[in-house]
């Protein structure tokens, strides 16, 4: 039985954390800032103050957190295991749906990759914090 207090609430936020980091140099200019800007037709100076969207999405890293915990705990995997699962996760469910949404959207299969490639790398970080601390 699942219980709350037997979580790693530190780990959680750590993975929360490093989910959020990667995320940021995700969409930097080291790595793919130029290509999404041009798949979704955006532009810099459009997107104005990000402090929201930055607010909003840590609480929406520490909810993806808190909920690969949630899984790890109730499956009890070794390392290698809960990567297969996170992977899965990623590319089975995350993706998979989001592709849907591309799909009817007519959005670009550059675009769909880099988050599909993302939701890989943050849920695979994600895993690897939690089950290492």
């Amino acid at each position: 039985m699942l219980e709350l207090g037997d979580l790693n609430y530190l780990a959680i936020i750590i993975a929360a954390i490093a989910k959020f980091i990667v995320g940021g140099a995700w969409f930097s200019n080291v790595l793919f800032s130029r290509v999404w800007l041009k798949e979704t037709a955006l532009k810099p100076e459009d997107m104005g103050n990000p402090r929201n969207a930055m607010m909003i999405g840590f609480g929406l890293c520490f909810f993806v957190s808190f909920s690969f915990a949630i899984v790890l705990s109730l499956l009890q995997l070794d390392l290698k295991s809960s990567l297969a699962v996170a992977i899965i996760i990623a590319i089975g469910i995350s993706s998979a749906q989001m592709g849907l949404s591309f799909a009817f959207e007519n959005r670009s299969l550059k675009l769909f990759l880099i988050y599909a490639a993302q939701s890989v790398v943050e849920f695979a970080t994600v895993v690897l914090i939690l089950k290492l601390m």
